[in-house]
């Protein structure tokens, strides 16, 4: 069987496997905490799963190698026409433009929808991140003494 990534919409039966993948990841990476899901179960995960699949505002895209979850990209809506925007890449994985395919699908996706603007919450000294988000068109719109909040017209 050759390896191959795949990225996909997240579904109700990923609910597991992304509970796995965030654990691992938050043990990796000082920029992504765990502690507010820790007490999530399979169940619950399936569930804000199947809503995130269902709703037009919200999307879950993950990245998946060798049928295990490496990766995802989070748009969750706060108001009507913007959505938070947040990636996450195993990091075993970093480096090989996985990040850019998550963002590049979730800003495809926020085009065909009804959203308006995605804005992101980034750590200063993730300057590796702000790149990449610059990249893709993302300005700084106000900073905190460590972070940058910083935002996309879609």
């Amino acid at each position: 069987m050759s390896e191959e990534l795949k990225l996909r919409e997240a579904i109700p039966q990923d609910a597991e496997s992304l509970l796995i993948f965030l654990k691992k990841a938050s043990q990796q990476s000082d920029f992504i905490s765990f502690d507010d899901m820790k007490d999530v179960t399979v169940a619950d995960e399936s569930i804000a799963l199947d809503a995130i699949y269902q709703s037009k505002y919200n999307e879950l895209i993950v990245a998946v190698f060798d049928d295990q979850i490496i990766g995802y990209c989070r748009l969750e809506n706060g108001d009507d026409d913007k959505a938070e925007f947040g990636v996450v890449v195993d990091k075993e994985f970093w480096n090989n433009g996985i990040a850019s395919y998550l963002l590049e699908d979730a800003l495809d996706w926020a085009v065909d929808s009804p959203l308006k603007e995605v804005f992101l919450e980034v750590y200063k000294n993730n300057t590796v991140a702000i790149h990449l988000y610059q990249k893709y068109g993302f300005t700084t719109e106000s900073e905190t003494e460590k972070t940058l909040i910083m935002k996309k017209m879609v």
